[in-house]
């Protein structure tokens, strides 16, 4: 089954933003339902448009671009049955825009962004058969410079590496250690832990702590694409000897939300290999493991977020020889598209 061409989709996309959610079951739209049966199967056809609808707008994130798209097509919970004009006024008054410049610009880049999504999700989900890698993989991935390895499990589980890098937001406070993220596993499993699993000592937030205080930072914010540097805590038995964190996500006030951009992630790496590079010889350096960065609480599309990270880490690794980068990925459908993008 071919994935539908792009310009076919943004005609579909069109008239559901005329005609809204609400109408859908009576709509012509041939390349959208293409779409849905590609990547949803065994859902009905109009249940599996709106999912392939909701599953690209969410990869859009929860930015201007992922809000805007989310009201343009009623997705906000309570506008599904509001007009195609109240939409669209919603809409720009995400970009702070009249709605006519908002039609005639924005409005089209995020249609056009949208049909990228759903075709980037067909050829994800086009792929026949269960993941090519397991849990506990290891795979060598093509370089321009050191040696890099794809590992699929989760960073805190990573033995051997002398630096994680860890995603962390702009004030430098990590996640709680419950948290299914990065900075709450880097935290959880650096904690000192007395034989009944209490705690005894947050070891790594408390050196990250002690860091801000050093920089006069203390319950302010650093600069994004910002790296510090601790000890590892308790992940000293798995062989880390430094762990990086880099200040990548940008808390939005008022909400849940964190912004990630592509160019925070690349001065990010750029930055980490630069502190690297200094603590080499104090450290014994030879390796550094970096997750999917921006694509947790960033919201980052796996694909975007790894080009740009993958982008930044090729150009370090061409200019800083001896290195060898490991990458965390947890999941293998993750680690899936991983292999799919950076094959050559």
């Amino acid at each position: 089954m071919d994935a539908p061409e792009h310009e076919e989709l943004l005609r579909d996309l069109l008239a559901l933003r005329e005609r809204g959610l609400i109408r859908l079951r009576h709509l012509d739209l041939p390349h959208l339902r293409l779409a849905a049966a590609r990547c949803h199967p065994a859902t009905g056809h109009v249940a599996a448009v709106e999912k392939v609808l909701r599953d690209a707008v969410d990869r859009l994130g929860e930015g201007t671009l992922g809000s805007a798209a989310a009201y343009t097509f009623g997705l906000v919970r309570g506008t599904r049955d509001w007009t195609a004009a109240a939409r669209r006024k919603r809409a720009a008054d995400v970009y702070r825009l009249s709605v006519e410049r908002f039609r005639k610009n924005q409005e089209r880049m995020l249609l056009a962004q949208v049909a990228d999504q759903i075709i980037a999700l067909c050829g994800e989900g086009g792929e026949a058969g269960a993941p090519r890698v397991a849990v506990g993989a290891r795979i060598p991935l093509e370089s321009d410079g050191g040696r890099a390895i794809l590992q699929v499990r989760p960073i805190e589980l990573i033995s051997g590496v002398d630096v994680l890098v860890n995603s962390e937001n702009v004030y430098l406070e990590m996640a709680r250690g419950f948290s299914p993220s990065v900075s709450g596993a880097i935290r959880k499993a650096g904690s000192r832990r007395g034989p009944a699993g209490e705690l005894l000592d947050d070891t790594v937030q408390r050196e990250l702590h002690e860091w801000m205080a050093a920089h006069h930072r203390p319950g302010l914010t650093v600069a994004p694409g910002t790296v510090a540097p601790t000890g590892p805590g308790s992940l000293a038995f798995n062989g880390v000897r430094r762990v990086y964190h880099a200040a990548v996500a940008v808390p939005r006030p008022g909400t849940g939300h964190q912004d990630v951009t592509p160019s925070t992630i690349m001065l990010a790496v750029h930055r980490v290999f630069a502190l690297a590079e200094e603590e080499r010889m104090a450290y014994r350096l030879k390796t550094i493991c970096f997750p999917l960065l921006g694509t947790g609480a960033g919201r980052l599309a796996v694909r975007a977020g790894l080009h740009w990270l993958w982008s930044a880490i090729c150009e370090n690794l061409a200019r800083s020889r001896g290195w060898e980068v490991h990458l965390s990925v947890p999941e293998p459908e993750k680690a899936d598209i991983v292999l799919r993008q950076l094959s050559p």
